[in-house]
Order: C-alpha cells, then sequence, then structure tokens
C-alpha cells in the first residue's frame, strides 16, 4: 500500500505545480477580449476587459497590424492555458479523494 501511497503523493504534487506554472503563464498573458470598431470605413481592435467592475478599452491596433495579431494569439495561449488549469485542478480533486482513501 506504501508504493501506491507514494504514487498517489508524487501525482498531487505534480499536478499543484503544474497549476502554479499554469497561473504564472495566465498572468503574463493579456486578459479580456478584442473588440472591434468601425469608423470611417477602418476597422480599429480594442482590448476590453474589466477592472474594479468597470470595463476598461485600449487601443491595441489597425485591423491586420502586428499588435493586434499579437494580443490576439497571448488571447488565444490564455484561453488554452485557463482550460488546461481546469483539467489539472479536476485531476487534483480526485488525486486528493485517493489521497484521503489512501491514508485510512
Amino acid at each position: 500500500m506504501s508504493v501506491i501511497h507514494d504514487v498517489i503523493k508524487e501525482e498531487y504534487n505534480r499536478l499543484n505545480s503544474l497549476l502554479d506554472m499554469y497561473d504564472r503563464k495566465i498572468s503574463e498573458c493579456a486578459r479580456g477580449s478584442l473588440s472591434v470598431k468601425k469608423r470611417g470605413g477602418h476597422s480599429y481592435y480594442y482590448l476590453a476587459y474589466r477592472e474594479n467592475q468597470k470595463v476598461k478599452f485600449v487601443y491595441v491596433g489597425k485591423e491586420g497590424s502586428p499588435s493586434v495579431k499579437d494580443v490576439s494569439e497571448q488571447l488565444e495561449k490564455r484561453h488554452r492555458y485557463e482550460k488546461m488549469r481546469k483539467k489539472s485542478k479536476e485531476n487534483l480533486e480526485e488525486v486528493r479523494k485517493l489521497l484521503h482513501v489512501a491514508n485510512r
């Protein structure tokens, strides 16, 4: 039983490390979403996010600019990291239950 307990404990530690890494990666990426405003036949992109219950808009650039592409990629990365973090958190909960059972 101690070998199984050690394996479960190792998985528990690995998942905690993964959660910390995902939290760091998420904090490095832009948050919010891209908003498009059309004026004079041109499209302008803004990063929309909440801060203290207010929606903030930060100008990113015109359609097709490198800054728009960069922010879009950051938002996609953040979304992927959040999905992976959620899955890891679910796995961690299962491992916690196993540890609880193994400690009886």
